[in-house]
């Protein structure tokens, strides 16, 4: 009997250790919150890689979109270049253009009259033309066969002083103040003869002409000859070979050679090349002196042999 109630005891605190137990300890709360901790890690785990994913996913389409664009420019420009290409060339006059045969024809020839006429239009002019447009350039500018310039000249040295010289020698002589037995040129007027044929810049200085001395006086702005001016004829013969037009800049090419008693001679040497009463100088170049006038703008800007 006091068995029983010793194992009667035992259970009873058992029951008590365990119902003090759960009393202390929320199991149930504890699985609860065990079981939303694991449900969120979880879920946040899962939402990271969905939006990775959803990520790498739009960027891989934004790149396939652009270089679809990409191509689709690139494919306009092919096309509208090629029908540029097709539209200058009057690939479509055949569709929006309906003319009977005779008008096509009647066209066809007329793009041909205006090719050919292009053609005219390129076709470089003659020597002969070229001689009415610019020969006359030359005449102004040469030295007489009794010049003291004379070598210079066909060495091609274009002096002050020759050019001074060719100044006077294109002026109408009886225009000159004469007193006595000399000349007075108003500087202005000879200034203004100067700059007409060259493009060097002027200098106020004396020279001569020929025998003659011609002085410039600065007091009273004018040169003064020591005698009365006299023009010599000039025996030099030029007959103009080529010219050549590069815009405002003109090239002429001549053959000189004196003419004197019905015989040719070589300016330089006085060498006697044939007998000549007329005709082309060409026939002789090689034996006569060869003069390059280069002109730009009207203006003789050097001389060469």
């Amino acid at each position: 009997m006091a068995r029983k109630k010793k194992e009667e005891v035992q259970l009873i605190e058992t029951k008590s250790k365990n119902i003090l137990l759960e009393e202390k300890v929320d199991v149930e709360n504890i699985k609860k919150e065990l079981k939303d901790y694991v449900d969120e890690t979880v879920d946040k785990k899962f939402f990271d890689e969905l939006e990775k994913s959803n990520k790498k996913l739009v960027r891989e389409k934004s790149k396939k979109i652009f270089w679809k664009n990409i191509i689709i420019i690139i494919l306009l420009l092919i096309i509208g270049f090629l029908l540029y290409l097709l539209y200058t060339n009057n690939y479509f006059d055949r569709f929006f253009n309906r003319q009977d045969p005779i008008e096509e024809k009647i066209d066809d020839n007329k793009k041909e009259e205006k090719k050919e006429e292009k053609k005219e239009e390129k076709k470089e002019p003659t020597l002969d033309e070229l001689k009415k447009e610019y020969g006359s350039l030359i005449d102004n500018y040469y030295v007489t066969d009794k010049s003291i310039y004379l070598s210079d000249f066909y060495e091609g040295k274009l002096t002050n002083d020759m050019m001074m010289y060719m100044t006077i020698n294109s002026f109408d002589f009886s225009t000159f103040t004469k007193e006595e037995d000399y000349n007075i040129i108003k500087e202005s007027t000879f200034k203004l003869m100067y700059e007409k044929l060259f493009e060097e810049e002027y200098k106020a200085e004396s020279f001569k002409f020929d025998d003659n001395k011609i002085r410039y006086v600065k007091p009273m702005e004018a040169y003064m000859s020591e005698s009365v001016l006299v023009r010599y004829d000039n025996n030099i013969k030029r007959e103009i070979k080529d010219i050549k037009v590069d815009g405002r800049t003109v090239l002429i090419t001549t053959v000189e050679g004196i003419v004197k008693d019905n015989k040719l001679y070589n300016v330089v040497t006085e060498e006697e090349v044939t007998d000549y009463k007329d005709g082309s100088l060409l026939k002789y170049e090689d034996k006569l002196n060869k003069v390059i006038y280069l002109f730009r703008s009207d203006k003789l800007i050097s001389l060469s042999k």
